[in-house]
């Protein structure tokens, strides 16, 4: 018996030890179960977004300089203090400029500290390996020694040799013809033929008489009785159409024997004599005698007095070559009748053939850019240009409202930096390209490509 109730008392008390042994065991299974927490990531101190870049990418002559401007709004929980530009790789050293803080910070800043949600601009300038190819040029913004969030810096740049810059279209189109309104006039107009022979026919093609060198006629128009005279030798003829007196050579020009319109610069200098065809027109949109002067474009051109002879020729060429393609894209498309194309003051400011006389450099420099048009997505476009700037030129939106020109974007000219701007100051500043050429030794093509973003110079006429 006492037997029996040892080994009971052995059974329970192994059962006592099974029973502890099983609680310890699941106590330490649930105490050994980890617990994930997801933390949230710590947003960095100094963040930016672009907002402003004058490019996104470049096409540039070998040696080429340029300067891009970009824009960093701070975006992030602490100002900056000391800003820098560094660069990120190698390559970027291959555009150094003298400019540059160093061979690897091409800009560095200081000051005043830049707050949370305000702008800042980095002018980043660039000179174009000498070699030809592909290239891209890396940074990031950083500020009081550490990076941006945001702050990256990646273009795209091509260098290619400058003639390969301007393209020929395939089907060369014939010179276009332009009209030009010379002013308004009143009463008899008095007008003689200096060179060569013209034609007088009707607006329909009715011919009227001829005009041999050294003739003098008078043309009218009485707004009351709406008819136009033509009168020569005595002889009057009238109409309700206009006269068209046609040029019968290419060398052919007359006087407007009234016109006192003598150089500022060299009173024996007279603007009052111009090639090609005349008319004189009532225009109803603006209402008035009109005085019309209509001539092949190149010799339009050559008639402008925005350069003078004595400044440099590839400026020369640059101003020609914009204001040919200022004034291509304002001829008509199809066969509507307008009165003019181009107003000889409200445009661009033409004297005929003694400006074309006085200034043989300005015509040399048309008939080597002859055809040439600055093209943006291979369609000509409108290029605005102006005196002198203030350090950077404007957008199309900020002067004259509308949509901005993505060909016309705001960039540096050092310069003229400082300086009072003289003109609108949208596309190429002149002197601020003078500078360029006799400065820094650009040609015509690269001070287009500065000023006109993303352009192409392409021969579109014969």
């Amino acid at each position: 018996m006492k037997i029996l109730r040892i080994c009971f008392a052995l059974f329970f008390a192994a059962l006592l030890v099974g029973q502890t042994n099983y609680a310890a065991a699941a106590t330490t299974k649930k105490t050994t179960k980890k617990t994930v927490v997801q933390k949230k990531p710590i947003a960095p101190p100094r963040v930016a977004q672009l907002l402003i870049a004058t490019a996104s990418d470049l096409r540039l002559s070998p040696g080429e300089t340029i300067t891009v401007r970009f824009g960093f709004k701070n975006t992030g929980k602490l100002g900056w203090k000391n800003r820098e530009v560094r660069l990120v790789g190698a390559d970027g050293q291959l555009f150094a400029t003298d400019v540059w803080a160093s061979s690897t910070v091409p800009v560095k800043l200081s000051g005043p500290e830049l707050k949370v949600g305000r702008l800042e601009f980095f002018d980043i300038s660039l000179v174009a390996p000498t070699q030809p190819g592909t290239y891209e040029f890396k940074a990031s913004i950083f500020a009081d020694g550490e990076t941006v969030s945001g702050g990256s810096i990646v273009l795209p740049i091509e260098v290619v040799n400058a003639e390969s810059q301007m393209q020929i279209s395939e089907q060369l189109l014939p010179e276009p013809r332009i009209r030009v309104a010379l002013g308004k006039t009143e009463g008899p107009l008095s007008i003689k033929v200096n060179k060569g022979g013209y034609i007088v026919n009707l607006l329909d093609g009715t011919p009227v008489g001829q005009l041999s060198e050294g003739d003098k006629f008078l043309l009218q128009y009485d707004p009351t009785q709406l008819v136009y005279s033509f009168t020569v030798g005595g002889v009057l003829t009238t109409s309700t159409q206009p006269f068209r007196v046609l040029a019968d050579s290419a060398e052919s020009r007359f006087i407007l024997t009234d016109k006192k319109d003598a150089a500022k610069w060299n009173k024996s200098i007279v603007y009052n004599e111009y090639r090609d065809t005349f008319e004189l027109r009532w225009s109803d949109k603006i209402p008035g005698v009109w005085m019309i002067n209509e001539l092949p474009i190149e010799h339009y051109l050559k008639g402008l007095v925005e350069t003078g002879n004595s400044e440099p020729y590839e400026l020369q060429k640059a101003v020609y070559t914009a204001a040919r393609t200022y004034a291509y894209i304002y001829l008509p498309t199809d066969q509507t009748p307008r009165t003019w194309d181009v107003h000889s003051v409200w445009d661009q400011v033409y004297k005929g053939y003694a400006a074309e006389v006085s200034n043989p450099n300005g015509s040399r420099a048309v008939d080597e850019t002859r055809g040439q048009l600055v093209t943006f997505e291979r369609k000509p476009v409108v290029t605005p240009y102006f005196t002198r700037s203030d350090g950077m030129t404007r957008g199309w939106r900020t002067v004259w409202g509308g949509k901005d020109k993505p060909w016309l974007q705001p960039v540096s000219t050092v310069y003229d930096a400082g300086k009072k701007m003289l003109g609108h100051g949208v596309g190429m500043s002149t002197l601020d390209a003078k500078a360029r050429v006799q400065k820094d030794g650009w040609t015509y093509s690269q001070v287009l490509a500065y000023y006109y973003t993303g352009i192409l110079l392409q021969k579109v006429y014969e």
